[in-house]
């Protein structure tokens, strides 16, 4: 109705949808990324990593830490592979590191 003011509503994408249903995710030409996206993706691409979403909000079906945040556990057949022209730069050690 006009005047309840808008609602912000978290929409999972495509990369938390892939990690919960186990799902291989193919992420082409990384290393145009933002830096900030690929620091966000160091963690999970750890044994035993896990994505922690600080930005979602509180809803009544979302399962929050007790810091607020939402933690994503991969489905064990989820992958995520990482392609990229070395041509056109490159991606930091720490996602080289992860990396195959």
């Amino acid at each position: 109705a006009k005047g309840d003011g808008g609602h912000f509503r978290w929409v999972d994408g495509i990369l938390v949808k892939a990690m919960l249903t186990g799902k291989w995710l193919h992420l082409e030409n990384v290393n145009f990324c933002s830096s900030s996206v690929l620091d966000r993706l160091n963690p999970l691409m750890e044994s035993g990593g896990e994505l922690v979403l600080t930005e979602c909000g509180a809803f009544e079906d979302d399962e929050l830490s007790e810091a607020g945040s939402r933690v994503i556990v991969p489905h064990p057949n989820f992958r995520l592979l990482l392609s990229m022209n070395s041509i056109s730069g490159d991606v930091s050690r720490a996602m080289r590191n992860r990396c195959i």
